[in-house]
C-alpha cells in the first residue's frame, strides 16, 4: 500500500520559521511514500529556499507544481527555468510542469502543470477583480486589461496543449493517472466558502483550456479513471463531470497550512 499526502495553498512564507519546521514535521511524522503539491508554496524570491526545506524535512518524493503566487515579484519563465535547474540538482524533487509520466505505483501514473486562470468562464470583460498577479507578475504587469487577457488565455492554452501531449502517453500504459494543477478546470471545481465562484471571480480563478482537453481525453477513455487535484480558490469541494473522471479542489488558509488528502494506493 502506498501513501500519499496532498498539500495546496501552503505558502509557507507566511510563516514563522518555526511554523514552517512543525508544518513540516507533521507531513513528515506521516511517512509518505510520496508528497504532491499543487502549487502556492511561496514567492519568486524564495521558492527554491522553500523547497530545499520541504525536500529535507520530508526526506521523500516530492512532486509538485507552481502556483500564481510562486510567481510574485518574479518572472514565470524566469521562475520555471529557476526552479528547473534546481531540481536537477536534488534528485527527490520533481517540478511536474517540466516532466511527462511520473509513477505513483506501477499501474497508476501522475501527470501535472501550473495550469493558468485563462479569463474564459464567467465575465472576464465585466470584472472588477484586479488579481495582485497583474501587479506581481512580469508577463502581467503595464498591460491593458485586453492584452492581459491574451496573455491569460495563452497560459492556459499551454497547460492545455501540456495535458493533451502527457495524459494519453500515461494512458498507455496506466489504468488510472492522478493529474496535479493550481487552478481548478471547470466552474463546478472552483469553490469558496462552500459555493461556486460568481462571474466575477471565475475568471480569475479557472482555466477552461485545460478543462475541455480533460474532458475529451477522459470521454474518449470511459475504460480508464482520472483523479484532478487542484487548489488556487482556498475553498474545498469535489466535482464529477464524467464516471471515470472525479476533481477535488483543496482548501486551504494563509498562516494555517494544512494536509489535504491522504491517498492510498495498492
Amino acid at each position: 500500500m502506498k501513501r500519499i499526502a496532498w498539500l495546496t495553498d501552503i505558502h509557507l512564507d507566511f510563516l514563522l520559521t518555526q511554523q514552517v519546521t512543525g508544518f513540516l514535521t507533521s507531513v513528515a511524522a506521516l511517512r509518505p511514500d510520496a508528497v504532491l503539491i499543487s502549487g502556492d508554496i511561496a514567492e519568486a524570491h524564495s521558492i527554491c529556499e522553500y523547497l530545499q526545506r520541504i525536500d529535507e524535512a520530508i526526506g521523500t518524493t516530492i512532486y509538485f507544481v507552481l502556483g500564481n503566487h510562486d510567481y510574485y515579484y518574479g518572472s514565470i519563465a524566469e521562475v520555471r527555468q529557476r526552479v528547473a535547474r534546481f531540481c536537477a540538482e536534488r534528485p527527490r524533487l520533481h517540478f511536474l510542469t517540466y516532466a511527462d509520466v511520473a509513477r505513483l505505483t506501477p499501474g497508476i501514473g501522475l501527470v501535472g502543470h501550473d495550469g493558468w486562470a485563462d479569463g474564459r468562464l464567467g465575465d472576464y470583460p465585466g470584472s472588477l477583480v484586479v488579481m495582485n498577479d497583474f501587479k506581481l507578475i512580469a508577463e502581467l504587469t503595464g498591460r491593458t486589461k485586453k492584452d492581459r487577457w491574451e496573455v491569460l488565455k495563452g497560459l492556459g492554452d499551454e497547460a492545455a496543449a501540456h495535458f493533451r501531449r502527457v495524459l494519453p502517453l500515461a494512458f498507455e500504459s496506466c489504468q488510472e493517472v492522478v493529474l496535479l494543477t493550481h487552478v481548478p478546470p471547470w466552474r463546478e471545481a472552483c469553490w469558496y466558502d462552500g459555493r461556486i465562484s460568481d462571474e466575477q471571480w471565475l475568471p480569475h480563478f479557472t482555466c477552461q483550456a485545460v478543462g475541455e482537453a480533460i474532458l475529451e481525453i477522459m470521454a474518449a477513455r470511459p475504460d480508464k479513471r482520472l483523479t484532478v487535484l487542484c487548489g488556487h480558490t482556498h475553498g474545498q469541494g469535489e466535482t464529477q463531470p464524467l464516471d471515470n473522471l472525479l476533481v477535488v479542489t483543496g482548501g486551504a488558509e494563509y498562516g494555517h497550512p494544512a494536509i489535504g488528502r491522504v491517498l492510498e494506493f495498492d
